[in-house]
């Protein structure tokens, strides 16, 4: 078990490294209210160490996600520990090397798999397979078929993408107003889900609001650079974009390109070292999240439970809106202080 580090506790409290170590030496100039709250800290993360959320857990954990959301979900499996836990970071890999490394780890039923990757014929299939033969198997952030897996943690998808339009439509009313989606790839559930989540809410509440255009952009940064830039010559009177997956840096880019940054309301997922500075620097508005520490946590208790019995559930996690006042304590360590509105030359 190793012992709590200074960056763990300037991680969790949200304060700077200078004032932890003062709090930690018993030096003075630390308000009371401050001292607690790192003190707190400590304790926190020294009770989770001696127990650990995963009991010790043996488990193999494979993502195909965008950048941001990857580098989040591992540091939340690193900060856990405990346990025997294999991560394999699938970023814009193939989709022929992402299913041989599902077949590969299918192969050893005895560790459980957690994984997100796009709902395909081939991972149903291995998956399936797999199952039947007494491997558990965790959906986490996109779900799969029930046949394909034994639980699904995550958030409600279909809601969150709702959450998008209802924010997209309180902000322009009554107005008669263009909207864009960038997705990553209809074979991810989530950003299926996501998409007729929001298409569902417009046309229910909002039917002044138009889809004028739907993009892809597989959660690159340049593809969906690409893909926005071309969205916007062909529908220059879009004045929202809802993008329910990743490639955020590509999205901004072409926004500030276009000159778009300062009149195009975005809405985004996940509160991370990508999305952060580019809230703070004007072209991302709000950002749908969730708690990348509890979304683990959580999958480790369901592989806690008893063996595979072949009894499937879905664990639905909060998420929460933000903007550049609210961030959430997991995301303070990116470093991103007080908001000001960006003047018009910063890049």
């Amino acid at each position: 078990m190793r012992r709590v580090r200074i960056a763990d506790i300037v991680r969790e409290s949200g304060f700077s490294r200078a004032t932890v170590d003062r709090v930690l030496n018993s030096r003075k100039g630390v308000h009371p209210r401050t001292r607690a709250v790192i003190e707190a800290a400590s304790r926190s993360l020294r009770h989770r160490q001696e127990t650990p959320p995963n009991g010790g857990i043996e488990c193999d954990i494979l993502f195909r996600l965008g950048s941001g959301m990857t580098g989040q979900v591992k540091a939340a499996i690193e900060s856990i520990g405990g346990g025997d836990v294999r991560f394999f970071n699938m970023y814009q890999q193939t989709e022929g090397a992402i299913a041989a490394r599902v077949r590969r780890l299918c192969e050893d039923t005895s560790r459980p798999l957690v994984l997100c990757v796009k709902d395909t014929e081939r991972s149903r299939i291995l998956l399936t397979e797999a199952r039947k033969r007494g491997k558990k198997v965790v959906a986490l952030i996109s779900d799969l078929p029930e046949e394909a897996r034994d639980s699904y943690v995550g958030i409600d998808n279909r809601a969150a993408g709702k959450t998008a339009a209802f924010l997209t439509g309180r902000t322009f009313g009554d107005r008669p107003t263009n909207v864009g989606v960038v997705l990553g790839d209809y074979a991810f559930r989530c950003h299926e889900d996501r998409e007729i989540g929001f298409r569902t809410c417009l046309r229910e509440y909002f039917p002044r609001l138009a889809l004028a255009a739907e993009v892809q952009g597989e959660d690159n940064p340049d593809r969906t650079y690409r893909a926005v830039l071309e969205m916007l010559e062909q529908h220059p009177a879009i004045a929202a974009i809802y993008n329910l997956s990743g490639g955020n840096e590509g999205l901004a880019r072409a926004l500030v390109e276009t000159g778009r940054r300062d009149d195009m309301l975005v809405i985004s997922h996940e509160v991370n070292s990508v999305t952060m500075p580019l809230m703070h620097s004007g072209t991302h508005d709000y950002l749908i999240s969730q708690d990348p520490h509890r979304l683990i946590s959580e999958a480790f208790r369901v592989l806690r439970q008893s063996a595979v019995d072949h009894r499937t559930e879905r664990v639905l996690l909060d998420y929460s809106i933000h903007t550049p006042f609210n961030i959430p304590s997991y995301a303070r360590q990116f470093g991103i202080g007080e908001w000001r509105r960006p003047s018009a030359d910063t890049p």
